[in-house]
């Protein structure tokens, strides 16, 4: 006769295994699977731990000014309809903002205003923010210094004597392969590492090399921006979410909470995973839009704001990174024009800057056909950005 104690043993192994595979494992497995991806990209909580962003203790809504903007624009020598655009593009949210006001709003696959949509590799463009802020408020000294003069756990690492201004352009020279179609590549061996072998992200940052010497080519690699993320923690002693918290999300008067992902000890994943509303994500895009002003507040020093959008080498140029795109601190600049930017994540995340226009679109997507319509998104951002234009 099988023992009680036995039975009881048993039941709670079969019911931990259930928790790890449904609880755990589950939300992980599906995060781009056709038929969850977007109600996950709309609860990462879900599939990583997370911590919160305090919404602004004095909240700011927009005023909202709807205004008709362009339903054609022409890509590829051919007139395109935003509307089919938006819908093949598999967006969740698309807002617009122009002058400071909500123009334009709508959301699709029941997402709602009130949803938090996460970032992906948008957040790269927050955390580049971030470094500014801390030279701004006497942190760090200068951007071309070591990294390792501010975290020496990055020593002999491939991060070792690399100058945070080459981290900022993704011209590090890590050791880190970043190929969405291959998922053999470090994009996604990282997440193996965190959350199979439960390691810390600062304890895999560590086992990178390099690939060669540091400020000779562009590399993306999300690396980069984690390495910034530890920088930020040591030098303010402040999480990257806390120190967002108290810089950013305040200032901006977000009015709703957001969170971030970490991994399993509660280290914030700095190169992804900010999960905000779209009305909020958009108030960073006016901030840039501004010059880093907001509501009359400068948040972000001007000159760090044109620094940060501006490409710092011939090599970083918009159409030398590749055919389409040049490279600022963690900020695509598309080619074509010289005057707007993007913080832009896989799956058709797009907060776009035209401050010539003073205009912001924010689109969030599950969209698998992401990196053959990110130059198609940018036609249609301009001729919305040029239309409200000539708005009186």
């Amino acid at each position: 006769m099988t023992h009680p104690l036995f039975l009881t043993l048993a039941a709670a192994l079969l019911a931990a295994a259930g928790y790890f595979a449904f609880g755990y494992a589950w939300p992980k497995m599906t995060l781009f699977d056709p038929d969850h991806r977007v109600e996950r990209f709309r609860s990462l909580s879900d599939a990583f731990p997370t911590v919160p962003i305090a919404r602004a203790s004095k909240p700011a809504a927009y005023d909202v000014a709807i205004t008709p903007i362009a339903e054609t624009y022409v890509f590829e020598g051919k007139a395109r309809n935003l509307s089919e655009f938006l819908a093949r593009s598999e967006t969740t949210a698309f807002l617009v903002v122009h002058r400071g006001d909500l123009v334009h709003e709508a959301y699709f696959q029941g997402n709602s205003e009130s949803d938090l949509v996460t970032s992906f590799s948008v957040a790269k463009s927050f955390v580049s923010t971030l470094v500014g802020i801390a030279v701004h408020d006497g942190l760090i000294d200068d951007i071309h210094e070591p990294i390792t003069k501010y975290v020496p756990a990055l020593a002999g690492s491939g991060f070792d004597g690399v100058a945070i201004s080459d981290v900022l352009t993704m011209s590090s020279g890590i050791a880190f392969s970043e190929v969405y179609d291959d998922k053999s590549t470090d994009a996604f061996t990282i997440y193996d590492k965190m959350f199979l072998k439960f390691r810390s992200v600062e304890r895999v940052m560590g086992n990178y090399g390099s690939l060669g010497a540091a400020g000779q080519e562009f590399q993306y690699a999300s690396l980069n921006t984690q390495a910034l993320g530890q920088l930020i923690k040591s030098v303010s002693g402040m999480s990257v979410a806390s120190y967002m918290q108290q810089t950013l999300w305040h200032p901006l008067a977000a009015e709703a909470e957001a969170s971030w992902s970490t991994d399993l000890y509660g280290n914030v994943l700095s190169f992804w995973g900010l999960n905000a509303t779209a009305r909020d994500f958009a108030r960073f895009g006016v901030l840039f839009a501004q010059g880093g002003q907001y509501q009359g507040q400068q948040v972000v020093p001007a000159d760090w704001v044109s620094e940060a959008t501006t490409a710092s080498a011939p090599r970083l140029a918009r159409g030398n990174v590749d055919t389409h795109w040049g490279y600022g601190y963690q900020w695509w600049l598309p080619d074509g024009r010289q005057d707007d930017f993007s913080a832009i994540g896989i799956w058709g995340q797009f907060i776009y800057v035209s401050p010539n226009t003073d205009t912001v679109i924010v689109k969030m997507s599950a969209d698998p056909d992401f990196k053959s319509h990110e130059v198609e998104a940018m036609a249609a951002f301009r001729a919305i950005a040029e239309g409200l234009n000539k708005v009186p």
